[in-house]
């Protein structure tokens, strides 16, 4: 029922202080990266099992929600124990090479490696979300952790194409717009007709191939047959601009018969 007047209301303890039940068995370091798995607190990593797809699952379950102020293990079930996470600015440990934060990333998110590291990029969707970057150095990069940070959409689009079997065997290109500026993340092809003779499909923006960037098609492939790939991480060629054109191109082999279906990701 909505108030009919004022009324005293309890306040939380606020100031980014959350006290919170551990995973069963979970180990969280004084000092170390924390995050929520389904509401209970563990030490921040990303998945290491399972397909691409698996580890998206996973991820959009996790919030990082700042940094364990104690050294707890969890007991055999979850919520046995309990830890003070702190929520906040925190400076974390650099990635290297592609993954290598600069003051070029201040104002951008950045993405969990381990408890205690962060990485400029998700590794195409499957590291979950740190925070914010608010400043980069010698020592490492400064990011702004909390649960609304944790919370906030990914950013992202899934762009469809369909090449019917006329088209696969000219071989003719499916032609796209980019309506964002962004970064090619992934392609992902279903068989809609049944291949004969298969081969690749790979994305090119403009005239230019993304690097890295094959769905390789069996020969014989049935309908529903799913392939999915990433592109080289970090790559030039995987940024695309908006309005900028794309080609999805399936190969020659492909002459026997068959249709595909797919979508392009661009991460924004």
């Amino acid at each position: 029922m909505a108030l009919g007047k004022g009324k005293k209301t309890v306040q939380g303890s606020g100031r980014g202080l959350l006290n919170l039940g551990v995973k069963a068995a979970a180990v969280v370091w004084q000092g170390g990266l924390t995050m929520l798995s389904s509401g209970y607190a563990m030490a921040a990593s990303a998945p290491g099992v399972g397909s691409d797809f698996a580890k998206m699952a996973t991820v959009s379950l996790y919030r990082l929600v700042g940094v364990g102020l104690s050294s707890v293990t969890g007991t055999g079930a979850d919520g046995g124990a309990v830890l003070d996470v702190q929520s906040g600015d925190w400076l974390c440990k650099n990635s290297a090479g592609v993954d290598q934060l600069t003051v070029a990333n201040i104002g951008h998110y950045c993405f969990v490696v381990d408890d205690e590291t962060v990485a400029r990029t998700s590794n195409f969707r499957t590291r979950p979300r740190a925070g914010v970057v608010v400043a980069v150095d010698s020592t490492g990069v400064m990011v702004r952790i909390s649960p609304e940070i944790a919370a906030a959409a990914d950013r992202f689009i899934w762009l469809p194409f369909s090449i019917n079997a006329t088209d696969l065997a000219a071989p003719t290109n499916a032609q796209l717009v980019s309506p964002v500026t962004g970064v090619v993340n992934r392609l992902t092809t279903v068989v809609q007709t049944a291949i004969v003779t298969g081969g690749d499909v790979t994305v090119m923006l403009d005239t230019t191939a993304v690097a890295g960037l094959t769905c390789t098609i069996a020969d014989a492939a049935a309908a529903g047959s799913i392939v999915t790939d990433t592109p080289t991480a970090g790559d030039a060629t995987t940024n695309v601009a908006a309005g900028q054109r794309i080609q999805i191109v399936p190969s020659a082999p492909f002459n026997g018969g068959g249709a595909i279906n797919g979508i392009l990701e661009i991460g924004y």
